[in-house]
């Protein structure tokens, strides 16, 4: 058993409260797409209790460098909160509702600053951080091998002990994550290859939902399991390599005992780590731009709502009596509350500027003489 808090009743609710919150901040957010006031979304859902697991062993100094499914683990690490979420859904270019992006960069493309409001840098050592996301599929894995080795840098050269706020002895892991179609891409392979080579405190999350869009995975990847393929990187008799593990992504109590031991090896060995994360299931479809429906089978789709990782996180929690039905629905009420309110407080800032400049516009246009009128006599 894991000891990241899974004998602590709230510890657990309050796990199974992000998770709620982030499913609701998915479906509300397709729906401001829908209804036009976003013009693009692709979310998060489905792969929620695997990314908590992950948020558990995050420490500040940490880096990531992910991708657009990453909102529940920016959530859970608090380097992300759901008013900011529907901020950067809406394009907001206010720094202050959105210090992610400031409406540069696509929906659930995640930042974290490094510079203070002076152009002066943070001590990075005492807050969680995130280089800022990418569109192109699998870019994020170069940067991803450049953090990691940035820590053992500053463990093993004595030059850079007297730079502070950017290392604790190289203690830091880089934390990446990728789709499991991304795992096709060269920079997916050479960035694990060299990886293998440096021995550097990397740790990367695939999450596997068995499809990149449209496509199953039998026509993705070779022997249709990317974690099997790999096993010529795997570590044996101490040789160079990566350290492999595997789990579902709706077991909420082996994913937090599997990245409790995999990032504590890492971290303190400097030994990169592969998380094969199988299982999971994307409920809402790949982006606002199509529908699962289309390409997958009746019988797929309900297998994929009865391993739903919320749906088997509330069934873990009643089947160890941890709390009751009621409990639990009072969670989810009020997760979809929580959300809706975070929903309309940033609509409600989004529109407030763009109401004063629209009413500004109006009183020029008002108080302007215009050669074009008739004057008036």
């Amino acid at each position: 058993m894991s000891n990241l808090g899974l004998t602590h009743k709230a510890i657990i609710l309050k796990d199974y409260q992000v998770a709620c919150e982030s499913r609701q901040a998915s479906i509300l957010g397709r729906r401001e797409v829908l209804t036009g006031k976003a013009k693009f979304g692709i979310f998060g859902d489905g792969k929620e209790v695997a990314q908590i697991a992950m948020a558990k062993v995050f420490r500040e100094g940490d880096w990531r460098s992910g991708y657009y499914r990453d909102q529940t683990f920016m959530l859970a690490s608090g380097m992300f909160t759901l008013e900011e979420f529907f901020a950067q859904l809406y394009g907001d270019t206010d720094i202050e509702a959105n210090p992610g992006t400031g409406g540069r960069l696509m929906n659930n493309h995640f930042a974290t600053r490094s510079l203070d409001a002076e152009g002066k840098w943070k001590d990075l050592t005492k807050q969680k951080n995130s280089s800022a996301d990418i569109s192109p599929t699998a870019g994020q894995m170069p940067r991803l091998l450049g953090l990691a080795l940035a820590s053992k840098l500053f463990r093993n050269n004595p030059g850079l002990k007297t730079c502070s706020g950017f290392s604790h002895n190289g203690d830091e892991v880089a934390f990446g994550t990728i789709g499991d179609a991304s795992t096709s891409e060269g920079h997916f392979f050479e960035t694990l290859n060299a990886a293998g080579v440096l021995q550097v405190p990397m740790a990367v999350s695939i999450w596997d939902d068995g499809w990149g869009i449209s496509v199953p995975k039998k026509y993705q990847t070779t022997k249709e399991n990317i974690s099997e393929l790999l096993r010529g990187f795997e570590q044996k008799n101490d040789e160079p390599g990566f350290l492999i593990f595997c789990e579902n992504g709706w077991d909420y109590p082996a994913l937090c005992g599997m990245y409790e031991k995999g990032i504590s090896l890492c971290r303190k060995n400097h030994i990169p780590v592969l998380f094969h994360i199988t299982g999971l299931t994307q409920p809402l479809g790949h982006s606002t731009s199509g529908s699962h429906e289309r390409y997958k089978t009746k019988e797929q789709l309900d297998r994929e709502k009865e391993f739903d990782c919320n749906i088997q996180m509330r069934k873990w929690i009643l089947e160890n009596e941890i709390a009751g039905g009621r409990d639990l629905d009072e969670i989810e009420s009020a997760a979809v509350n929580r959300v809706k309110a975070s929903r309309d407080r940033a609509w409600k800032n989004f529109q407030d500027p763009i109401r004063k400049e629209r009413e500004l516009l109006i009183q020029m246009v008002r108080t302007t003489h215009c050669p074009c009128k008739k004057q008036q006599p």
